[in-house]
C-alpha cells in the first residue's frame, strides 16, 4: 500500500513538476523516497518518522544545490587530476571546475542534467540520460540508464551504461546521510569494511594503497564520527579499497552508519567507498555525510588502481543497496 503524501504540493500521480523539474515519490507502508529528475536525485527517504537525507526538498532549492546533494555524478565521479585522461596515444581535455582538476563530470556533469524518466510506478523509478561524444571533453557516445526499487525500508539504485567508444566511466550516487534527520553527523558511528585506502594530497591519490591498521582512518568498527573528526584535525574526504573489488561481481556489505536508534547498511559490487563528511556542505557543515560508490578517483592516471574505462560492446553496471533497520 502506497503511503498517504503528506505535502499537498505533490499531487496524487506521485510527481510535482515546477519549471521542468519533477519531484517522484516511492512509497510503502514502511518507508517513502523522493527523488527528482534533475540529475536523478535521491532527495528524502522517511523512515520510522523522520527523513534521513540531507540536502534540499524542493524544486527551487535542488537547482541552487552546489554540494551534488543526491545526485547520481558523472560521466567520471570524484576528481581526474589535470582535467584531462590520454586514451590509447589521444589526450582529451575536460572541463576544469575544481581548480586545475575535473570534478564529477565537469561544468554540467550527469548531476545537473534532466534525466528521462521512462518508467515510475509506486515502487520503482526508471530514469535515462544520453551524453553525446565531446561532452565536458569525453570521447563516445553514452547512454545511461538508473533504476530506483523500493522494498519495505530497501532502496536499491541499479546503474547502467554503454558507448560508442572507449571512454572513462564512473557513476555514484552522492546522498547525504543524516540518521537523525536534523543537526549534525557527530554522534553518529560509521564502519566501513576495507583494510586499505588511496592516501590524498589536494584530494588527489598519490598513487599509495595503504592499509588502515594503526590509523585513523581504521574504521573496520564502528568509530563515533566526532571524536575520530576531532583526533584527526579535519574532515574526512578519501577513498576506501573494498575488499571484494571490482571483479567479483557481486553486492556485499560494506558500510554501516547508525546512531538516533537506526542503522543504515550500505551494499555495492564497487571497488571503492568515497567517504565525505561534509564538512564544506554550504548550508550546515557536517550536516550529513556522503558514502559514495564509486570507482577509485583519479583511476585514469594510475595503472595500480580498477579500471574505469568502458569499450564499445561494453555495459557498466554498478548497484548501491541502502537498507534501513
Amino acid at each position: 500500500m502506497t503511503m498517504p503524501e503528506k505535502d499537498s504540493a505533490y499531487g496524487s500521480g506521485g510527481s510535482f513538476s515546477r519549471q521542468g523539474m519533477q519531484i517522484y515519490t516511492l512509497g510503502n507502508d514502511v518507508a517513502r523516497v523522493r527523488i527528482a529528475n534533475y540529475g536523478a536525485r535521491l532527495l528524502a527517504f522517511e523512515y520510522d518518522g523522520r527523513d534521513v537525507v540531507y540536502g534540499p526538498k524542493t524544486a527551487d532549492a535542488v537547482l541552487k544545490d552546489t554540494c551534488y546533494c543526491g545526485a547520481i555524478c558523472g560521466r567520471v565521479a570524484n576528481r581526474i587530476a589535470g582535467a584531462s585522461l590520454t586514451i590509447g596515444d589521444k589526450e582529451y581535455r575536460l572541463y576544469a571546475n575544481d581548480g586545475e582538476n575535473h570534478l564529477h563530470g565537469g561544468r554540467i556533469g550527469f548531476s545537473h542534467r534532466y534525466w528521462k524518466v521512462e518508467k515510475h510506478q509506486s515502487d520503482v523509478l526508471e530514469l535515462t540520460l544520453e551524453s553525446p561524444s565531446g561532452e565536458e571533453g569525453y570521447p563516445g557516445h553514452v547512454r545511461v540508464r538508473a533504476v530506483y526499487r523500493l522494498q519495505n525500508a530497501r532502496l536499491s539504485l541499479t546503474m547502467e551504461a554503454d558507448t560508442t567508444e572507449c571512454t572513462a566511466l564512473n557513476l555514484t550516487n552522492h546522498v547525504y546521510w543524516n540518521l537523525l534527520g536534523e543537526g549534525r553527523i557527530d554522534d553518529l558511528s560509521l564502519s566501513v569494511a576495507a583494510e586499505s585506502y588511496t592516501p590524498m594530497a589536494q584530494h588527489i591519490p598519490t598513487g599509495e594503497i595503504l592499509p588502515v591498521q594503526g590509523t585513523l582512518y581504521d574504521l573496520r568498527s564502528p568509530v563515533q564520527l566526532g571524536k575520530l573528526l576531532h583526533e584527526m584535525g579535519e574532515g574526512l574526504d578519501d577513498n576506501y579499497a573494498l575488499p571484494h573489488g571490482v571483479d567479483s561481481g557481486g553486492v556485499q556489505r560494506v558500510a554501516c552508519l547508525s546512531g538516533g536508534g537506526l542503522r543504515m547498511e550500505l551494499s555495492t559490487d564497487a571497488p571503492g567507498l568515497q567517504v565525505y563528511t561534509g564538512d564544506w556542505l554550504s548550508e550546515r557543515p557536517r550536516g550529513g555525510i556522503a558514502l559514495e560508490a564509486q570507482g577509485w578517483p583519479d583511476a585514469p592516471h594510475h595503472p595500480d588502481f580498477p579500471s574505469i574505462m568502458l569499450d564499445p560492446g561494453e555495459v557498466f553496471t554498478r548497484t548501491v543497496v541502502w537498507q534501513l533497520v
